[in-house]
């Protein structure tokens, strides 16, 4: 199987769970007496990833203190903001840590969403995508913004919270990305200021004739920056056992 690089963005101030935890990044956010993101670089080191890019800003230290530049033999390498610069800067100065010219995947280090990544990469290579959003269908859109696509599976627009219609198809946080295409819109960020992917960086795109797609994957998704779902991952990954080595 061939390796994956794999940036997971950890570097957001986690506000909406400071109540239940306040002095950690919110990738470190205890599941179970484990850190969230063990959980999540589990689960794609699974799926082939060879590298970790961690994407880390809000109390950094903690999370490299904990991992160090390794997991399970598996070899990390630290992207730092030196002040906080949103998903899309996060994402843009990791961009400087990828070592391949192969497409990498995106992974936002407060949600999991199980991703088949050979499926994920075989769409990528069919649609000749440059970037490629994996979608999750919900049965309501009350607490999310959604996705409309084209006929063949072409990114059209973003709906913003309230304005959804069915299907209702979400930004599941998992991204496969070509290199070249990251770097040539590295002129939409001034390199300081905060930047949104979510709201900013996606809708410019979608606006232009490029190739960015949305692929639908039908896993369970949880987005611990929410209360009551940091709640529920408890138990879900109690039963949701992922062992690398196999």
């Amino acid at each position: 199987m061939s390796l994956f690089e794999a940036v997971i963005l950890a570097g957001g101030l986690g506000t909406r769970l400071r109540p239940v935890v306040s002095d950690l990044p919110k990738p470190m956010a205890p599941v179970s007496g484990r850190p969230f993101l063990e959980y999540l670089m589990d689960f794609w080191i699974y799926e082939g990833v060879g590298r970790f890019i961690l994407a880390v800003g809000y109390k950094h230290e903690a999370v490299i203190d904990h991992f160090g530049f390794f997991y399970r033999d598996i070899p990390i390498d630290y992207s730092i903001e030196p002040e906080p610069v949103g998903t899309g800067g996060g994402l843009f100065l990791a961009l400087e840590k990828i070592r391949g010219k192969a497409p990498f995947f995106i992974v936002n280090g407060d949600t999991f969403f199980p991703v088949d990544a050979s499926s994920t990469l075989t769409f990528h290579e069919e649609k000749k995508s440059k970037f490629t959003m994996v979608l999750k269908e919900m049965t309501s859109a009350e607490r999310y913004g959604t996705v409309r696509l084209k006929e063949n599976s072409r990114i059209e627009r973003f709906c913003p919270l309230g304005q959804a219609e069915p299907p209702y198809l979400i930004n599941g946080g998992v991204y496969l990305a070509n290199p070249d295409f990251i770097k040539k819109h590295r002129q939409d960020w001034d390199g300081r200021s905060p930047v949104s992917s979510e709201n900013f960086l996606f809708p410019k795109w979608a606006d232009t004739e490029e190739a960015f797609f949305g692929f639908r994957e039908s896993g369970e998704f949880i987005d611990i920056g929410i209360p009551e779902d940091y709640k529920r991952c408890q138990e879900f990954f109690n039963a949701f056992n992922i062992n690398p080595n196999t």
